[in-house]
């Protein structure tokens, strides 16, 4: 069975090795510098929805923030073409069936705090935005995706687990309960643990069921990546933004930024230009008039 029959089955992917070791230990120490900055100068008012350092934290939002990367330039290189990595890119083609882009890069971590581990799927957080039916989304973002998640680990975990094939499809009984009233629970029928291990990479369905756990004193290292198809981009809107308190993840205008690109390889270059020709329009300052300072700064000084 190849990787698109693969994925049609089970709404994920699991590669092995294949990233080296010096490439997982440069990303390791600019992330984990990056990171560190951003646990020092965080603040409710300056990051996209308020996600700040604190102890329940379990994401830092936009890893390729030029902010994070002014001492290690290369580092943000290699992030970047990582992500775009041609072997990365040989699977969204198969995937998607039609050109990609990315959506957001953030970077998963351990809290100080235990942080409750949910099944959900993407979709429903949508329905709840928007009122169209979530198993309208599932059939019509079902086959082929209308985006992805990639987990690139720093560190192995076990922490992502989905359901196998619960990406073109509603709940069953038991899981619908499970998601609406016990969504903690460890009894997911069907549910798989991604096994990763640095250098790996996880592809899976962002409307399949899943959940990642978060337990303090558990290392999470990983690079957490969404992609959507080119076609069927989720723009931001001044409304959204406003809901949102910035955090509509495709709204980066500092990828227009002059030398941002620098250190790209030409293939990753095409890739990221093709994300900018996709949201460029949506990046409009105007949809900060009315954020606070500091988020404006995020957002407009790099």
């Amino acid at each position: 069975m190849n990787a698109t029959e693969r994925w049609k089955r089970d709404g994920y992917l699991v590669y092995h090795g294949i990233f080296d070791a010096s490439e997982i230990e440069t990303l390791r120490s600019t992330c984990d510098a990056s990171l560190d900055q951003w646990r020092r100068e965080s603040t409710p008012e300056g990051e996209p929805g308020g996600y700040c350092h604190k102890p329940d934290a379990w994401i830092m939002l936009h890893l390729n923030h030029p902010r994070y990367h002014h001492h290690h330039p290369d580092g943000l290189a290699a992030l970047l073409n990582t992500v775009a990595d041609p072997r990365v890119l040989s699977t969204l083609d198969d995937v998607f069936r039609e050109p990609a882009v990315i959506t957001q890069i953030n970077y998963y971590i351990d809290p100080s705090e235990t942080r409750p581990a949910n099944w959900h799927r993407d979709c429903q957080f949508f329905a709840q935005r928007t009122g169209v039916d979530e198993g309208e989304l599932i059939q019509r973002e079902g086959d082929p995706p209308r985006e992805l998640h990639m987990h690139i680990p720093l560190a192995s975990t076990r922490a992502s687990e989905v359901v196998s094939g619960s990406h073109l499809r509603t709940d069953t009984a038991e899981e619908n309960r499970i998601r609406n009233e016990d969504p903690h629970s460890d009894s997911m029928p069907n549910a798989r643990h991604l096994s990763l291990e640095p250098g790996d990479a996880a592809f899976f369905h962002v409307n399949a069921l899943h959940r990642g756990s978060y337990p303090a004193g558990v290392l999470r290292r990983t690079i957490a990546v969404t992609f959507n198809r080119a076609t069927d981009p989720r723009p931001a809107t001044a409304e959204t933004m406003e809901q949102r308190a910035g955090y509509v993840p495709s709204y980066q205008p500092w990828f227009k930024q002059p030398g941002y690109l620098d250190g790209c390889s030409a293939s990753a270059r095409k890739f990221y230009e093709r994300f900018i020709g996709v949201y460029e329009d949506s990046w409009s300052p105007r949809y900060l008039d009315i954020a606070h300072p500091s988020l404006r700064e995020y957002f407009t000084h790099s």
